[in-house]
């Protein structure tokens, strides 16, 4: 592919940062513009979440083609490449937030931030729990065509109380309610755990084998079968939401930040950061101040 299509929703493509705006509409609504089928794509600064009601199709995810089914969850973090093939008349909802918004609501719940910031695709089998996803949803479609003044805190409320829920029903996330059902499954929950709780001293791969007791093959080969991810990708993962938490909410200095981040040298952290997030820290902190000012 020579070029990655890159939109605010598919097919639209205002060059805004759209930082303050939940957007919810039904899967129907753009499908049928474009026959069923998104070429891939990716969406910068925005996160989306679905939620497939009857029908299905395919989910291509970073080159990774895999089935949709009825109740299926679908959470596409920003930058994420992906598309779709919907069968004709496939229902459900599909749920567009800003990284910031994100960022600012969970600003306390760091696992939360990495639990959503992961991909994911499972199924919701909870008959009860159907019910509650279709209600949050439905509530969200029908308050998003409001313009009542608390029509915004509305949208709100049902969008962090249906995040969180999706983060409860995900098997591998960290907050997740769901029992643990394998040792490999127990390992990479606890690797995850010592991320948080480690990332600031920079271990390498190896250093969480060894605190796991296991080699970092076998580490990498878990987080693989678990995420598609490698470990490091993890590790690096956690360390940028937290570089981003203090250049959004500190006036910290881009040095003291990588100092707080276990980085002996800020050229090296400014390197890291600009190789995994697509801007170097100060432009980061820029485009962000430019968009609350506005």
């Amino acid at each position: 592919m020579k070029e990655i299509l890159n939109y605010v929703l598919y097919g639209e493509e205002e060059h805004e940062l759209f930082t303050n705006y939940l957007h919810i509409e039904n899967i129907k609504v753009r499908s049928e513009i474009h026959g069923w089928k998104f070429r891939p794509h990716q969406h910068h600064n925005l996160q989306q979440f679905f939620y497939i009601e009857e029908g299905g199709g395919y989910v291509l995810i970073e080159g990774k083609e895999q089935p949709i089914y009825a109740n299926s969850i679908i959470v596409i973090p920003s930058l994420t490449i992906h598309g779709f093939n919907f069968l004709p008349e496939t229902k459900g909802w599909v749920l567009t937030i800003p990284d910031l918004y994100l960022q600012k609501t969970f600003i306390d719940e760091p696992t939360i931030i990495e639990d959503i910031s992961q991909k994911a695709l499972f199924s919701c089998t909870d008959k009860i729990a159907q019910q509650e996803f279709k209600f949050l949803l439905s509530s969200m479609e029908k308050e998003h065509t409001k313009a009542t003044a608390i029509h915004g805190l509305n949208l709100r409320c049902l969008a962090t109380l249906l995040i969180t829920k999706i983060i409860n029903m995900n098997p591998v996330s960290a907050n997740s309610t769901k029992p643990i059902t394998n040792k490999k499954q127990f390992i990479f929950q606890e690797f995850r755990e010592l991320i948080n709780k480690e990332f600031k001293k920079r271990l390498a791969v190896a250093g969480y084998a060894k605190l796991l007791a296991i080699t970092p093959t076998h580490l990498n080969r878990i987080c693989r079968n678990t995420l598609n991810a490698s470990a490091s990708d993890l590790i690096n993962e956690r360390t940028f939401i937290e570089a981003k938490r203090l250049l959004i909410y500190t006036s910290m200095t881009i040095s003291e930040i990588s100092y707080e981040l276990g980085y002996m040298e800020p050229a090296h952290f400014s390197k890291s950061f600009h190789k995994n997030i697509g801007q170097t820290p100060s432009s980061f902190r820029k485009d962000l101040t430019i968009s609350v000012a506005n």
